[in-house]
Formats: C-alpha cells, structure tokens, sequence
C-alpha cells in the first residue's frame, strides 16, 4: 500500500486542516473535550476507542497546541486534557460536521423524530438547531454558548459505550 503524502508543509490550507483533522480518532476526541470530557479514561469510555490510539491522539493534539494537559493528582500522576484557544477554535468546524451530518447522514426516521444532541443557547434559553446564528436573539454561536442535551437515542448509546 503506498505512503500517504505529508501535507503539514503545504501551502493549501484545507490540505495543513486535513492533516491533523482528517483522522476519526483526533475528531471523536475533539467532540468529547467539546463536551467536557477531560479525562483520559473517559475520553476513551466515551469514543470506544482503544487505549493506545487514545494516548497517541492526545499526544498529538498537545503537540499541536490543540490541547495542554494539566494535572489533577500527584499520586499516582493523573492529567487532565483542556482545550487551547487553538482547539477552541476548531468549535465551528466541529458544529458543522454536526450540522451536515443531522441534516443528511441519517436515513428517514433513524433519529427518531429529532436531532441527536439538541442545543440551546446559553444566553436567551432559544433552541438553535443547526443554526450558526441564534434564531432567538441574532447572535453568532461560538465556543461555549451552547447547551446540549442528548436525545434517548444518544444517551443509550453512550451508556452502552460506558461513557
């Protein structure tokens, strides 16, 4: 199988996002920090993914300066995973994977009548949608604005994964 070309020198854009973005496993990190998930067992409870490729991932994530480890306990030494502005900032590429993804990756009816996670705004309590514009006051949603609340769906899921 031949090598996957590097792009994290060239000069386009998509190709330097795509780099470090286009690996599931970096994405379905990312949407768990989003969530609040900060915790390296959790993390991976939540994503299903193997310890290893877990550690890996983060690794890579700091080494990005996506994300910095803190420490919550001395012994044994236990880290915690914060997002960076950097990874803050990947909020709206995270959200419209989101959005796209409740408007045209499900089959009719698998949802079960409704979104996935369903977001309220913090500031006026309006539920958004996929809006990227709060419906309810105009303001433009960004990182922390928002409220999820998981369907039935999601939160079974997420149980059986044990996250």
């Amino acid at each position: 199988m031949p090598k996957r070309a590097d792009l994290s020198d060239t000069y386009c854009p998509v190709g330097r996002s795509a780099e470090l973005l286009g690996d599931r496993a970096v994405l379905l990190i990312l949407r768990d920090l989003f969530f609040g998930r900060r915790r390296f067992e959790a993390i991976a409870a939540n994503t299903g993914l193997g310890p290893q490729l877990v550690s890996a991932r983060l690794k890579r994530l700091v080494a990005e300066g996506v994300v910095e480890r803190h420490a919550y306990q001395e012994r044994p030494p236990r880290h915690e995973y914060r997002l960076t502005a950097k990874g803050k900032d990947l909020f709206d590429v995270l959200y419209a994977m989101r959005n796209w993804s409740e408007r045209w990756a499900y089959a009719p009816g698998e949802t079960g009548g409704g979104p996935a996670m369903r977001y309220t705004h913090r500031a006026c309590g309006t539920d958004v949608g996929t809006a990227t514009v709060c419906p309810g006051c105009g303001e433009p949603l960004r990182y922390g604005d928002l409220k999820g609340e998981p369907s039935a769906a999601l939160k079974a899921e997420q149980a059986a994964r044990g996250g």
